[in-house]
Order: structure tokens, then C-alpha cells, then sequence
């Protein structure tokens, strides 16, 4: 028993050294069910609802120093600046070139498929401090990349939704792109 509980800790303590988690830019961690926004309505839903990806543009924006007519950008914030220019479409989607009307720092790169870029592209974005907003969960789910651990092609995350810290790059459907300076 002894050596097993030996074995397992040499494992355990080899698999901890290689890995390495880098996180090279702090963005604020907005969670979309939040008590001061999470039952303001989008369009037909609330932000609770559905409001992953525009919380998670908010955590970018937030993150980033960029204003809202010199507001921060929350959730709650955001969401009355997208309704009041025209930043939804259809039943409650956001329509992400809106936030180029935000400030002319923003920059909308584009939507593109999980099979657009490798683990090693994503980890350049990120480390050019690029905003990569992940989609998961079958794409049932936004999230914003803050970080990852390359050998374990894993994802550190801000997630408005859950409570999740990591993704792994199996679990990404798509991506969604901007430049902010």
C-alpha cells in the first residue's frame, strides 16, 4: 500500500511539473447571472438566459480600459449600449461587429470553426493579447481564453456561466475574434 501511495505521488508530482499554465493578460470575471443585471432582458430573453457571449465581450472590453460613453463595461452596461445602437439581431444575438461602434480600439477579426487554427495559433493570439472568445458545449456556450497550458491543450477561462475554470481544445466548436488596443 505504501509503495502504491509512493507511486502515485511521483506520478502525480511528474504530470504537476510539466505542466505549465500561462494567463498573460487579467480581464474581470463578470458572471451573466449576476443579481445587478442577470433579469435585464436582451430582446426576448435575459442575460442570464443567453447573455454568455456578450458578457464575455464585456469582460474584453472591461479588461481592456476601453469605456462605454465613459462607463465601465459590465454585463448590465453593455447590454443597454447594444440595445440602444442596434448590437442584437434576430432572437437575442449579438451582433459582434456593433461593438466596433463601441470605440475605434475595438477591431472585429471574425467568426471562424474550431478547425480554423491549432493549438499552437490560438496560444499566439493569446499571447499577443488578442481577445479569443471560445465556443463550447456543443456550442451552447461563450467563454472568454485568459490563458492556457499548452501540454495539456487546455484553456484557462473566464466563464460568465459556470463556474469552470479550464477547456480543453477538444471541447472548442468556434472562436470568435477581436483586436483591442
Amino acid at each position: 500500500m505504501k509503495l502504491l501511495l509512493l507511486l502515485v505521488s511521483i506520478v502525480l508530482s511528474i504530470s504537476l511539473a510539466s505542466s505549465i499554465v500561462v494567463i498573460p493578460y487579467s480581464y474581470p470575471l463578470y458572471k451573466q447571472c449576476d443579481s445587478r443585471w442577470g433579469g435585464n432582458e436582451i430582446i426576448n430573453q435575459t442575460i442570464c438566459d443567453v447573455g454568455c457571449l456578450m458578457s464575455s465581450c464585456s469582460m474584453a472590453i472591461a479588461g481592456r480600459g476601453i469605456t462605454l460613453n465613459n462607463v465601465v463595461s459590465t454585463p448590465g452596461s453593455l447590454n443597454s449600449w447594444l440595445q440602444a445602437n442596434n448590437g442584437y439581431v434576430g432572437d437575442d444575438l449579438l451582433e459582434e461587429i456593433a461593438l466596433t461602434r463601441v470605440s475605434p480600439s475595438i477591431e472585429w477579426v471574425g467568426s471562424y470553426s474550431a478547425a480554423d487554427f491549432t493549438m499552437d495559433q490560438v496560444v499566439d493570439m493569446i499571447n499577443k493579447q488578442t481577445i479569443v472568445i471560445i465556443n463550447v458545449l456543443q456550442g451552447a456556450h461563450f467563454v472568454l481564453a485568459v490563458g492556457y497550458d499548452q501540454s495539456n491543450s487546455l484553456f484557462y477561462v473566464n466563464d460568465p456561466g459556470f463556474d469552470t475554470l479550464t477547456y480543453t481544445y477538444a471541447d472548442v466548436v468556434g472562436y470568435r475574434i477581436f483586436n483591442m488596443n
